[in-house]
């Protein structure tokens, strides 16, 4: 290559590089935009109410003399002849049974780990990593407040703690503390006295441990006749009701009831929501079977009946509620990101073959691919205040997962 020539192409080479710093340059200047990344997200369809449990319960009444040892967890299933509570003397009497039942427990927790069959086909490395399941299981339970299997889960986290430092430390034994244990119980089972009397179930049903005042007017044969004013008037609290220890809830029936603006026909009978409570994480889906709009459309009482009983869900008389009427997963997009574009596109009718244009205005965002802005549809399947939720599509006409979004900096023109 002679010297002319090499000369043309080096003064090509910076012509080519000047021109490109300037694009970049230009086009950094040029297309100052926001962007956000297309993410998933659910989008809930609700609306927050009062809401009134309504239930078919009897009070259980007791005028004895003695000390009230309930032997049944709110909400729990009792049968004919079960036993509610025991009465006893002293409130020492009490202690005494719940100190033998903890030892009891701890007794029967060191025999399972001390069993040798236990302890001779445990193998370190598997006792570790059942140890890690547990321990998620234990978090999970604990974000989800469910005391229950929380302690089942931490005895079974102590068993196997227990049981690796057997199998690790060949010295170890537990012979001595479950001796210990078992004198205790010996002891205490010498000053434990018999209850003063045994308060039982007389038909099969589910127990809560305070009663409130409402049991004989929410009932479930009176849904249809409750008035605004009076759910309205309900509150939360327990009854000083003379004798009253309890109350026993006939079936696992039982309704919320509210008063909602059903203007819009939003709700309507037959309908599945799910009740979502402000005091437990717990969710109940239930069938909306009463939706009463004799006082208007605007205050509509509606009841929605259920078929679950827990401890959280016999706590409350009346509690805040969100009722779902639907959730909705897809790509969140913020409004302020909206743009709309018409577009010709060409459509193959699927009978005949034949190919049409058509032209229609979509609701779609400008996204960036590469440096340039470019139109792409949505298939909005929810809207919220902020955002709308369009659908995923294996589409790349339309908003595609992880899409760089342009919020700010493009007009409705696109430019």
């Amino acid at each position: 290559m002679n010297s002319v020539t090499l000369k043309i192409v080096v003064v090509m080479v910076m012509i080519f590089i000047f021109f490109t710093v300037v694009s970049v340059v230009y086009q950094s200047l040029r297309n100052d935009y926001t962007t956000e990344t297309a993410l998933l997200a659910v989008g809930s369809d609700s609306e927050s109410v009062q809401g009134v449990f309504v239930r078919d319960e009897e009070v259980v009444t007791y005028h004895g003399s003695g000390v009230i040892s309930y032997e049944v967890p709110d909400g729990g299933k009792l049968g004919i002849g079960s036993v509610i509570a025991n009465v006893y003397s002293t409130e020492n009497q009490i202690e005494i049974k719940q100190r033998i039942e903890r030892l009891e427990n701890n007794l029967a927790l060191l025999e399972r780990i001390s069993n040798p069959g236990t302890t001779q086909t445990a193998q370190p490395s598997s006792i570790s990593a059942l140890f890690t399941e547990k321990y998620k299981d234990f978090l999970y339970h604990r974000e989800l407040d469910d005391l229950s299997d929380l302690q089942t889960e931490r005895e079974e986290m102590v068993v196997l703690l227990s049981t690796y430092q057997l199998v690790t430390e060949k010295d170890v034994s537990y012979d001595a503390r479950m001796e210990s244990i078992a004198s205790e119980i010996t002891s205490l089972s010498m000053a434990q006295e018999a209850p003063l009397d045994v308060i039982t179930a007389d038909r099969t049903s589910y127990f809560v441990s305070y009663a409130d005042g409402y049991e004989n007017t929410l009932t479930l044969d009176r849904l249809e006749s409750l008035t605004v004013e009076e759910l309205r008037s309900v509150t939360d609290g327990t009854t000083d009701q003379s004798g009253a220890i309890g109350k026993l809830i006939d079936g696992y029936d039982w309704a919320l009831v509210t008063v909602v603006d059903n203007s819009a026909k939003i709700y309507d009978l037959g309908d599945t929501v799910t009740l979502k409570f402000a005091s437990t994480s717990e969710t109940v889906t239930g069938e909306i079977t009463l939706l009463n709009n004799a006082e208007g459309n605007e205050q509509t009482i509606m009841a929605v009946s259920c078929e679950s009983l827990t401890y959280d869900l016999v706590q409350h008389r009346t509690e805040t509620v969100e009722i779902i009427r639907g959730e909705y997963k897809g790509i969140m997009v913020p409004r302020s990101a909206l743009r709309f574009q018409t577009l010709t596109e060409k459509v193959e009718d699927e009978e005949t073959g034949e190919v049409k244009e058509i032209t229609e205005n979509y609701r779609g965002v400008y996204v960036l691919n590469g440096e340039q802005p470019e139109f792409r549809k949505l298939d909005v399947i929810y809207e919220g205040k902020d955002y709308v939720i369009s659908a995923q599509k294996n589409d790349s006409d339309y908003l595609l997962l992880y899409d760089a979004i342009i919020t700010k900096g493009i007009d409705a023109d696109g430019e």
